[in-house]
C-alpha cells in the first residue's frame, strides 16, 4: 500500500482566525502524520496557511473531504491548492492565535446551521444547539439563549402584521417596507420628518432572507455572491433589477443572516413568501462603542480583491520593515469615528470607537510651521505611506526608509481629494485637487453665468425648465465629499432624478443616483466629457463650469441614455486621471501609485480608473488595511513632521 506526502495550501489576504483554529484542530489527527503552519509573504502581504499529511491515498481522499467541507468560504480567501511534497516543512504545534482573535468567531457552521436553520429539520428553530465545531451556542447572549422556535416565530408574526419588528438584542429592527415611509411611527411632528428626509437619506440595509432569488431582486456577480455567503457575511453595495416594482432606491446594501437568531427568524420568513427585509440600526446603537465593534463589513473591490471602506474593528499588523516609523502614536477622526494606531516592538496595532463631537479632521498632527509640508495634503501623504507598508522579518534595515518616486489618488467623502507627489528627495507637492462647489444651486448657477457657458446654461434653462429648477434648488452641506457633489449636480443636469419627487434630495442621494445610472450602462463606449484643469496659485484645481457645460451640451443635443452619460463621466475622469498621471510620471519618475479612499468604493469609478490607468501604472493598496480610516491613522505614524 503506497503512502504520499500531500499539502493543502489556503493563500489568504490577511488573517484568518477561522483557518488557525482549524489547522490546530487537524493536528489531533495523530494517525495522517499531520504538521501544519502560517507563512507571510512579504511581497503581497499575504498568509499562507497549510496542512501536511503522510498517508494512504484513501485516507487523503478522505482527508480532502473533510478539509472541503471544513474550511469555510473567507472573503479574505485568494486561492487554495493542493500539491505533492517530498518532506514536511510545517510544525507539530499548535499555531499561536491571536488574544484578539478570541478562538473562533462564528456564531454557526455547515455542521450546525442546516440542522438549527433547516425548517425540514427536527431541531429546527433551536437556537441553542450544541455544535462543538464552532461552538456558537456558546456566543450567545443570555436574552438570544432564552428564545425558543415559538418565540421566534411569533416575531415573525409580529413584523408581518406591524410591518416592523423591534429587535433590542441585536440592536437594530427589521422592517417589510423602508423605514423612511413609516415616518409616522418614528418622528413625533412633520419638522423632524422633512429634516430627517432631506439631511439623513442612508442607502438602504437589505437582510436576504431567501439567497435562491437574489438574481431575481439584484444585479449581482459571482464574486459578490461569493462574499455573501462568506464567513464574515459583509454588506455589499448593488442595484435593485431594472424596472424592479418596489425596490426603488439607487442602490442598496445587502447582506445575509449573520447570526443564530437571524438565521432561523429568516427562514420562518421565507416560508411565509418574504424574500428580504430593510434593516435599521437602533440610534444608540450607532453611537455606543460596542455598537461600532458590532458593525457589519462594508466591502469595495480593487484589483480584484475585497477590501474594507473603513476597518470598524481593533487589529494589528506585524510592524513594517519598508518605511522607517518616526512616531508612537496618531489619532485620526473622520466626523463618524475616531482611530487610534501605536506601535510596539513587533506590531501596528489600532482601535476604533465612536467619534467624539466636535469632530476635527486631523488631530495632533501638525503645528510646526518651518514643516516641509501643508496640513491640507497629511491625510492624502498618510493614505500614501501607508498602503506601502510592508513587513519583512528577514530584512535589517540600516538608513532611514522614506518613500520617493511615488504618486497617491485620494478621494474621499471626508477629506479634500487629491493627487499629491513624493519626488526622489520624498519632496511632497499637491498636484490637483477637486474643488468644492458653492453650497446652493442658484450659486452653481450664478458661477455657470459668468463662466463662457452662459450660452449653454440659457438654452438649457429655455429647454428644461424643470430641471432648471431642481438645480436652483439644490442645497450641498460643507461636508459632503467634492467628487459627490459634482456627481449630484450631474445627476440633476441630465436629467436623472425625478422632477415629481417633492422632498428636498441630498448630494449623497444623487451621487447614488449617478453611481447607479452607470453601473447600469451597458458595453465601454460612451461620449468625451471634459475635466480641464485650472492652475491656481498652489495647485490645478477643475474648471467644473465647463464639466458640467458638456453634460448640458448633450442633453441639448438629445441625448436621452442617462446611463451613457453617467457612465461617460466616470470613464472622461478616468481617462484625464491617466494623463495627469502620465504627465506626473515622466517629472518626477512614478513607481509607486497608490489609491485610497471612501470615494472608491464607487465600482465604476474603480473599474474605470483600473482600465484607463492600471495597465501602465500598477494601483497599490494595503491588503491588511482600509481605503480610509485605519490606514489613515497608521500612515500618519510615517509622517515626516514633528508634532507639537
Amino acid at each position: 500500500m503506497s503512502m504520499h506526502n500531500i499539502r493543502f495550501d489556503f493563500v489568504c489576504q490577511r488573517h484568518v482566525p477561522l483557518y488557525e483554529h482549524l489547522c490546530n484542530q487537524y493536528l489531533d489527527r495523530t494517525e495522517l502524520n499531520i504538521s501544519i503552519g502560517a507563512e507571510s509573504d512579504p511581497q503581497t502581504s499575504t498568509t499562507r496557511y497549510f496542512i501536511e499529511a503522510f498517508a494512504t491515498q484513501a485516507q487523503l481522499e478522505a482527508l480532502a473531504d473533510d478539509i472541503a467541507s471544513d474550511f469555510l468560504l473567507s472573503v479574505w480567501l485568494l486561492n487554495t491548492h493542493i500539491e505533492r511534497i517530498d518532506k514536511h516543512c510545517g510544525q507539530r504545534k499548535p499555531l499561536a492565535m491571536s488574544a484578539k482573535s478570541s478562538g473562533l468567531p462564528l456564531y454557526f457552521c455547515q455542521h450546525c446551521q442546516p440542522l438549527f436553520g433547516d425548517n425540514q429539520q427536527p431541531s429546527f428553530g433551536n437556537i441553542n444547539l450544541h455544535c462543538e465545531h464552532c461552538m456558537g451556542h456558546e456566543k450567545l447572549s443570555r436574552d438570544e439563549k432564552s428564545l425558543t422556535q415559538a418565540d421566534i416565530v411569533l416575531m415573525a408574526n409580529r413584523l408581518i402584521s406591524h410591518k416592523s419588528l423591534p429587535l433590542p438584542i441585536l440592536g437594530l429592527t427589521l422592517w417589510l417596507t423602508p423605514p423612511t415611509s413609516l415616518t409616522d411611527e418614528q418622528a413625533k411632528t412633520p419638522t423632524q420628518t422633512e429634516t430627517r428626509q432631506a439631511n439623513q437619506y442612508q442607502r438602504p440595509h437589505i437582510l436576504i432572507c431567501n439567497p435562491n432569488s437574489l438574481n431575481s431582486h439584484f444585479i449581482v456577480n459571482d464574486s459578490q455572491v461569493l462574499a455573501l455567503s462568506s464567513i464574515e457575511k459583509p454588506l455589499i453595495c448593488v442595484r435593485a433589477s431594472s424596472d424592479h416594482p418596489s425596490l426603488l432606491a439607487p442602490l442598496y446594501e445587502i447582506q445575509f443572516a449573520e447570526n443564530r437568531l437571524l438565521v432561523i427568524l429568516t427562514e420562518v420568513l421565507r416560508q411565509k413568501g418574504i424574500h428580504w427585509l430593510y434593516v435599521s440600526k437602533n440610534s444608540d446603537q450607532q453611537t455606543s462603542h460596542d455598537g461600532v465593534l458590532k458593525a457589519p463589513l462594508r466591502l469595495a473591490m480593487i484589483n480584484h480583491q475585497w477590501l474594507p471602506i473603513t476597518s470598524l474593528s481593533h487589529g494589528t499588523m506585524p510592524l513594517p520593515s519598508t518605511i522607517t516609523c518616526l512616531h508612537d502614536e496618531n489619532n485620526y477622526q473622520d466626523g463618524h469615528f475616531a482611530f487610534r494606531a501605536h506601535t510596539t516592538n513587533t506590531s501596528i496595532d489600532w482601535q476604533v470607537s465612536p467619534a467624539e463631537p466636535p469632530a476635527t479632521v486631523l488631530e495632533n498632527v501638525i503645528t510646526d510651521d518651518s514643516s516641509d509640508v501643508s496640513t491640507s495634503i497629511t491625510t492624502s501623504l498618510c493614505a500614501l505611506n501607508a498602503a506601502l507598508l510592508r513587513c519583512d522579518m528577514t530584512k535589517k534595515i540600516r538608513k532611514a526608509q522614506f518613500v520617493k518616486h511615488a504618486a497617491v489618488l485620494y478621494f474621499s467623502q471626508h477629506n479634500a481629494s487629491q493627487i499629491v507627489t513624493l519626488d526622489s528627495q520624498s519632496q511632497p507637492e499637491l498636484f490637483f485637487e477637486i474643488p468644492k462647489l458653492p453650497l446652493s444651486g442658484y450659486e452653481i448657477c450664478h458661477r455657470l453665468s459668468e463662466s463662457p457657458q452662459k450660452s449653454l446654461l440659457d438654452k438649457f434653462k429655455q429647454l428644461f425648465p424643470a430641471e432648471y429648477n431642481q438645480l436652483l434648488d439644490l442645497h450641498i452641506q460643507a461636508d459632503d465629499g467634492a467628487l459627490s457633489q459634482l456627481m449630484a449636480v450631474a445627476t440633476l443636469i441630465i436629467g436623472g432624478y425625478s422632477v415629481e419627487t417633492a422632498q428636498r434630495v441630498t448630494v449623497t442621494e444623487l451621487a447614488d443616483k449617478f453611481i447607479a445610472l452607470a453601473m447600469a450602462h451597458q458595453g465601454n463606449n460612451a461620449p468625451r466629457i471634459d475635466f480641464p484643469l485650472t492652475k491656481g496659485a498652489a495647485h490645478r484645481g477643475l474648471n467644473w463650469c465647463k464639466t458640467l457645460g458638456t453634460l448640458m451640451s448633450f442633453k441639448l443635443a438629445g441625448e436621452t441614455n442617462l446611463a451613457k452619460l453617467a457612465f461617460a463621466f466616470h470613464d472622461s475622469f478616468a481617462d484625464y486621471l491617466s494623463h495627469w498621471i502620465e504627465h506626473l510620471d515622466q517629472n518626477i519618475g512614478i513607481k509607486q501609485l497608490v489609491i485610497a479612499g471612501s470615494d472608491f468604493a464607487n465600482p465604476v469609478l474603480t473599474e474605470r480608473v483600473q482600465i484607463r490607468i492600471g495597465k501602465n501604472f500598477p494601483l497599490v493598496v494595503n491588503p491588511l488595511l482600509d481605503f480610509d480610516g485605519v490606514n489613515i491613522a497608521i500612515g500618519g505614524l510615517y509622517l515626516k513632521q514633528r508634532r507639537g
